[in-house]
């Protein structure tokens, strides 16, 4: 019995690994956001006290090294050349999902110990996905054994013998990267086994 609770113990390596990939994702692009911030007058410094604005930074790092416009006298997407925190330069990127995805995971670092909660909600995240792939052919009122996880460069696999009767397997397919956050796609399937 509990065959369901059984996997899903087994099978949670596979999000904690894809956390600490998530995570370590995020940490490099912070050390680019802060050698850019380090070159002169890359940084928005705010009006009072002249201290760095890190917030708004993060928008305009996005903007002058991720984003492009489209120049009619070249006829090609090219990157802004200047800055200059107007609504229309704010709002110009707001259309592409992915970049503004990368300025929220910038803000999100600004935090101190940003990664304990980040984990934490990432993990319980991917964890619902899993369980629901898990729980299409599975529940507790089945047993499992022979329980085997593997996970690869860009993949991570589940399988059991439910019931002695039928061969389980949830196969994971690793998507997001540098623009959006990693996450498995998750197929499942269980098939009877072949008595010999």
């Amino acid at each position: 019995m509990n065959a369901l609770d059984n996997i899903q113990n087994e099978a949670g390596v596979i999000v904690d690994q894809l956390a600490d990939r998530q995570i370590a994702d995020m940490k490099r692009l912070d050390d680019a956001f802060q050698q850019w911030l380090a070159i002169d007058g890359n940084a928005i410094v705010g009006r009072l006290g002249g201290q760095i604005d890190l917030y708004n930074s993060t928008h305009k790092y996005i903007y002058m090294t991720h984003f492009r416009v489209y120049n009619l006298e070249t006829g090609k997407y090219e990157r802004p050349t200047t800055y200059n925190n107007t609504y229309e330069e704010r709002s110009a990127m707001g259309y592409s999902k992915d970049l503004m995805y990368m300025v929220n995971d910038l803000r999100t670092m600004i935090s101190s110990n940003w990664d304990v909660k980040y984990r934490e909600l990432f993990v319980a995240a991917n964890m619902v996905k899993l369980n629901r792939a898990l729980g299409k052919y599975i529940s507790n009122t089945m047993y499992a054994q022979d329980i085997n996880v593997t996970t690869g460069g860009d993949g991570a696999e589940v399988t059991a013998i439910i019931n002695g009767m039928f061969k389980f397997k949830a196969f994971g397919t690793l998507c997001g990267g540098d623009i959006q956050c990693y996450h498995y796609r998750y197929r499942s399937s269980l098939k009877g086994i072949k008595r010999q």
